[in-house]
């Protein structure tokens, strides 16, 4: 194969989801460091220039600012929050990968019809003041009009569906799945949906709600699009809304979107990285198929239809695609913040994070260092994984078709059509050895033989996303800065040797925004929140859980941002 499909070696680890590869990977570096050697020992000492990459944002502090400290402190708030958090999690509101439109099988909804009831109760002035509109009978869109319709509505989004508990595991969960059980010497809520997320989605009407009872009256609107089957592509819930709000609104008529995503992480002693996601990867399903000759199973060919794919998908995953660097990529963002300020790597590593713009060798070293730690290496190439595979029907009956379909996470670098051609060049190469012919999209690129043909077909395809701009960008100084406060001034207010730095970073999965691109640039992916390795390894499994103290700095968040975009933008 050519070069920049190389096969590189990594360690065997266990996967992680996809949600949880940015945090859990900075946790990891430092294992990474420890496996890793460098080619020589005769390194010089790197000499850091604090700041030069990675510097302190400049904290935004709103005028108005009547409940931070009552949001932080207060113990009854701090009740009232709980009870509010921990109703919504007591709600089921599964979703599965395969669901009917709500017009066609209402009843299949009726626990999201619940939810939505709860919601009512639980926040009524945000139901006396904002305008409710249901977008396919179950997505929900608030709209708080502001004064001054010349100027574009912020939004803010999370989605009401969880994914669903296994029964089998029920029992090995700490507090039942959906008690919402507080642990007042842990200050863990635990449920499901705790993290992913109804903590956004709570803490977002809590602010507006609060907001409200303060009595502030935004200039610029405020949008609240809540989808409900983000769990299974959002394809139900928030392209609707992106839809019905495209239509009101048009291209870029969105100020900013913020949605869940990165959230705070320990980079070092007393020293945490703010990580909002500006970028995620494209996403391609690729199909492909051996057509062969059937027949009884006595007399079989050299290779079945299922061992020609089986010796096929051993030569794609022999020939993972390259890792690709450029310092647009958002996770060099986080991975600078790391080197400059942090303590989980050795000073080689940092070193060849900060000079690899600059210097090749130091490139590739850094390159050979995120390839070999398994969380963090898809963040820089085109990912790959069989993900189904069928074939045959009986014992005596050799398999005339057999299929398997590969999953691709695309690089912020690549495309739909880089991947499938890369695909299509490797299958031809493979096929020529094995004497099979070519067909792609129903062209056929080889002609079939006596043996016959594979045949390759594109599925489901999404481009990487657009990276929302962070360089000379009002809209995210400000949403930067917003963090800072809250943060430095707010939650880690008691500890003053605290150090805070914002930055930006990259997921290798897809949240609901793919379907929000034309209506902002400024798509900012996080939850307010001091996020442990510990919590984020329970999504989407046993024992979800959430600190109640990174609850209330999410509200916090919240309501410093709608403040702060409304006095200063």
């Amino acid at each position: 194969m050519r070069s920049e499909y190389e096969r590189i070696s990594v360690p065997k680890n266990n996967w992680l989801d996809l949600k949880k590869t940015v945090l859990l990977g900075i946790g990891t570096l430092a294992i990474g460091a420890a496996v890793w050697k460098p080619s020589t020992n005769l390194e010089a000492p790197f000499v850091f220039q604090k700041g030069a990459r990675c510097g302190k944002i400049d904290a935004v502090v709103p005028e108005f600012n009547k409940s931070i400290e009552i949001i932080f402190k207060d113990p009854d708030f701090r009740q009232e929050s709980l009870g509010k958090f921990s109703g919504a999690l007591q709600i089921s509101t599964e979703i599965q990968d395969t669901n009917p439109p709500p017009d066609e099988d209402l009843d299949y909804y009726s626990q999201f019809f619940k939810f939505h009831a709860y919601l009512v109760e639980t926040f009524p002035l945000v139901h006396k003041h904002l305008k409710l509109e249901k977008v396919n009978h179950v997505g929900l869109l608030y709209t708080w009009q502001g004064s001054d319709d010349s100027l574009k509505p912020m939004m803010l989004t999370a989605h009401q569906d969880v994914v669903p508990v296994n029964p089998n595991t029920v029992s090995d969960w700490t507090f039942p799945p959906y008690s919402g059980h507080y642990d007042n010497t842990t200050d863990f809520v635990w449920g499901r949906g705790s993290v992913d997320c109804k903590n956004l989605l709570i803490g977002e009407l809590e602010a507006i709600e609060q907001l409200l009872r303060d009595g502030f009256e935004p200039t610029r609107s405020v949008i609240v699009a809540l989808g409900f089957d983000e769990e299974s592509s959002g394809i139900l819930g928030a392209r609707h809304l992106g839809e019905f709000l495209y239509e009101r609104y048009g291209d870029n008529g969105i100020y900013s979107i913020v949605d869940e995503g990165g959230g705070v992480m320990p980079i070092g002693e007393n020293t945490f990285a703010a990580t909002p996601i500006t970028g995620e990867k494209g996403y391609v399903d690729v199909e492909i198929t051996i057509h062969g000759v059937g027949g009884h199973s006595s007399a079989p060919p050299d290779h079945t239809t299922i061992g020609v794919a089986a010796n096929l998908i051993n030569s794609i995953e022999s020939n993972p695609f390259a890792p690709t660097f450029t310092t647009d990529n958002p996770f060099y963002g986080l991975l600078t913040c790391v080197a400059e300020h942090g303590n989980l790597i050795p000073d080689s590593i940092k070193k060849a994070i900060l000079e690899a713009p600059s210097d090749s060798e130091q490139r590739r070293k850094m390159i050979d260092f995120i390839s070999g730690t398994r969380s963090l290496r898809e963040l820089l190439r085109t990912s790959q994984a069989i993900d189904i595979i069928n074939g045959g029907v009986k014992a005596n009956a050799l398999p005339e078709v057999t299929s398997f379909l590969m999953n691709h996470r695309i690089d912020i670098n690549s495309s739909v059509n880089k991947t499938v051609e890369r695909d299509v060049e490797l299958v031809k190469e493979f096929a020529q050895q094995f004497h099979f012919g070519v067909f792609f999209a129903g062209k056929e690129l080889i002609a079939p033989t006596e043996l016959g043909f594979i045949e390759i077909e594109a599925k489901k395809g999404l481009e990487p996303a657009p990276l929302s701009p962070v360089t000379n960008s009002p809209v995210w100084d400000l949403f930067a800065g917003t963090i800072q406060n809250v943060f430095e001034n707010g939650h880690f207010k008691e500890k003053p040797e605290t150090e805070l730095y914002v930055t930006q970073a990259l997921i290798t999965g897809n949240t609901d925004t793919k379907y929000y691109w034309r209506l902002t640039e400024n798509i900012y992916r996080f939850m307010a929140m001091v996020m442990s390795e510990d919590t984020m390894r329970t999504i989407h499994s046993v024992n979800e859980h959430i600190s109640m103290s990174g609850h209330l700095s999410t509200i916090a968040f919240i309501y410093e941002y709608i403040v702060n975009v409304n006095e200063k933008s």
